[in-house]
């Protein structure tokens, strides 16, 4: 799935952005932006790393759409609000680790455990490939970490700010571990006879970071609070120039010139090269306490030679690099070589499409920070303080969970639902074959002739038309058509001839075309129908006298008496 990631570098002087799209076809550059920060009355407090020019800055960004809500942004927090320490646990369990690295520092923080949020890093277990040979490295199982604690009352308020600005950072690290991922994408690790060291020096205005990489691993991590404006201030006191002036100046000399033949450039010069060796010398401190050659835990059969050196490096990168020379003067002063950014064919960095915008290579040092965030693996960066109750979309997963909780009881009670429903079709079905079993034996007992049953109650009523038809035609129930004819005959007087010419019997009512001898003889049919008190309605009509002359035609229209009491 196709995500975007905004890498936010949120400086003193400057907050840098780097946009990239990660996706099934890689990585992507979409974006790259720079704001300079103007320094304000107020800066940022002491404990919080937003100053009043920062803010207004990101808000800018974001009015102006260069930070976008759709973007999974990754933001990391100054080493000087995080407490770091360095643990050592003899064994390599990840559940042991991460249910006892908090306790294990917890007496070195002048917190209580329950005030901070603490996370941690694994580090390489073993010195090196030149170190494997070591029987006491060998046989060790241990695991060296990089434990982080964060005040949870500088979280809230950090991330309180930048709420209220419109940004919700999906990741919140720590400066020296973006500067490692870094590393990996854009720097060659050269390993000769013996393994590399390389320290990743970031100047920013406000501060130094510190990151040292045994090959391509981390191995320990510094903060400095010395940067770019401590160059500013110490032209400012020594050379008399306005911070304007001075901030300007620090830009525009070149540390490699040749020697400047007016005094002023003498002490501008002399003024930059004392700046800088302070804070070389706070690096040469670093490296003394925290590197590796300081032999305390390294075998003395293994200890550098000449036949087995250990090749020391350092890349400048952050707002530092762009200063003329500044990256020669620290290798006289650290004594060590600097390496530049690597983006020829077959690099990680080569592989990110759209990085050739990167015109010059000294454009990406200065972006370190931004490239990093964006540059973290896919499950962010490895130490987030994004966790418990700051984790990343807090609101959505509560509203998920409660989706989810009242979604299991809808569930549950179309189950219920669904149950009772089944039981009542089954009791129902149940008895509904009962009667049909009930229905078929009746049918079969009452029409034992009828062999194919298909429909009881149709084939039922078929066969209760059919027996009233014929129980109709034989006067079954009611009179029938020969007791009517036997009523008739019987009320005619015997003496009266009568030739019927047509007879019908329709449902009670009876008509009847018949001749006699005379208009007399009509009379007395008529007559006698009606004495017979059998008939109603009884109707002679079109009497007339015969084409023979000697017979009279007549008709005759009645009803059977109804004898229902």
């Amino acid at each position: 799935m196709k995500q975007t990631i905004l890498g936010l570098d949120i400086g003193t002087a400057f907050v840098k952005g780097l946009r990239l799209s990660q996706g099934f076809r890689g990585r992507r550059l979409l974006d790259v932006f720079e704001m300079p920060v103007e320094m304000g009355e107020t800066a940022a407090a002491p404990d919080l790393p937003l100053g009043e020019g920062q803010i207004a800055v990101l808000k800018e960004l974001v009015e102006t759409g260069r930070i976008k809500k759709s973007d999974l942004i990754a933001l990391s927090l100054p080493g000087e609000l995080i407490s770091t320490h360095p643990l050592t646990l003899p064994f390599t369990d990840l559940k042991k680790i991460d249910q006892i690295a908090a306790y294990e520092v917890e007496g070195e923080l002048p917190f209580d455990l329950e005030t901070v949020t603490v996370d941690y890093m694994l580090l390489q277990n073993r010195p090196g490939p030149a170190l494997e040979a070591a029987a006491d490295f060998v046989s060790k199982k241990e695991s060296r970490l990089l434990v982080f604690a964060l005040q949870n009352d500088v979280l809230k308020s950090y991330l309180g700010i930048l709420h209220d600005i419109g940004i919700d950072p999906a990741w919140i690290g720590v400066n020296p571990l973006s500067l490692s991922a870094y590393a990996k994408y854009f720097l060659g690790f050269k390993r000769e006879e013996g393994e590399s060291e390389t320290l990743i020096i970031d100047v920013g205005a406000a501060r130094t970071v510190l990151c040292h990489l045994r090959g391509a691993a981390l191995n320990w991590v510094r903060t400095i609070p010395f940067g770019g404006d401590g160059l500013t201030e110490t032209l400012v006191s020594i050379a008399g120039l306005s911070r304007a002036a001075a901030e300007k100046k620090k830009t525009e000399i070149d540390l490699n010139m040749d020697d400047p033949t007016d005094e002023q450039s003498i002490i501008e010069l002399e003024a930059l090269e004392k700046g800088i060796s302070v804070l070389a010398l706070e690096i040469e401190k670093s490296i003394r306490i925290f590197s590796p050659e300081s032999k305390q835990d390294v075998p003395e059969a293994l200890q550098q030679s000449d036949k087995n050196p250990v090749r020391r490096y350092f890349h400048l990168c952050g707002g530092g690099s762009r200063l003329k020379g500044f990256e020669s003067q620290l290798a006289k002063n650290l004594e060590m070589q600097p390496i530049g950014v690597k983006l020829e064919k077959g690099s990680r960095a080569a592989g990110i499409a759209g990085i050739e915008r990167l015109s010059e290579e000294d454009i990406a040092p200065v972006y370190a920070q931004a490239f990093g965030l964006a540059l973290q693996d896919a499950e962010g960066p490895p130490v987030n303080f994004r966790r418990g109750e700051f984790v990343f979309g807090k609101e959505t997963i509560e509203r998920r969970h409660r989706f989810v909780s009242l979604g299991l009881i809808v569930l549950f009670l179309l189950t219920l639902m669904g149950a009772d429903l089944y039981l009542h079709y089954q009791k129902k079905e149940t008895r509904y074959l009962q009667l049909k079993n009930e229905v078929r034996t009746a049918f079969t007992e009452i029409f034992p002739d009828i062999r194919n049953v298909v429909n009881e109650v149709s084939q039922t009523k078929t066969a209760i038309t059919e027996r009233e038809q014929t129980g109709a035609f034989l006067g079954v129930g009611e009179k029938s058509p020969l007791l009517i004819l036997q009523e008739i005959t019987q009320a005619i007087p015997e003496a009266v001839k009568i030739d019927v010419f047509d007879l019908v019997i329709d449902n009670g009512s009876i008509r009847i075309q018949a001749q006699t001898d005379s208009f007399e003889s009509v009379d007395r049919i008529r007559s006698g129908l009606l004495a017979a008190n059998q008939f109603k309605q009884v109707e002679m009509s079109d009497a007339k006298v015969a084409a023979n002359k000697a017979h009279v035609r007549f008709r005759i229209k009645m009803r059977v008496q109804d004898t229902k009491s």
